[in-house]
């Protein structure tokens, strides 16, 4: 088993601090009792979750995991590259348009 470095080591901790903060804001936004009934358990469980959050949240950050809510648009740094790649071929032709029509 490899060694994590103590920098690795912080940065899980910190991104799991983070991810505890949104699971926390959100569920205040939405209520314990309202999570609690479309789970399909008792607000009190949900209570009970809350103090294995941090490790839970740990965990992911240590996996790599972030949080997204349901609606948002998620990719991977390959995909925003071509995006990017191909914004910009558009940008390039858009503008040597624009130059040639002002030289007409």
């Amino acid at each position: 088993m490899q060694q994590s470095s103590a920098d690795q080591v912080e940065i899980t901790r910190k991104t799991g601090a983070r991810l505890q903060s949104e699971v926390l804001q959100r569920l205040a936004e939405v209520t314990q009792e309202r999570a609690a009934d479309c789970m399909g358990v008792s607000a009190s469980t949900i209570s009970r979750a809350k103090e294995d959050l941090d490790k839970f949240c740990q965990m992911l950050a240590a996996l790599g995991f972030q949080l997204a809510p349901v609606d948002a648009v998620v990719t991977n740094q390959e995909d925003l590259r071509a995006l990017k790649r191909m914004a910009m071929q558009w940008l390039q032709a858009d503008l040597e348009r624009d130059l040639r029509s002002q030289t007409r």
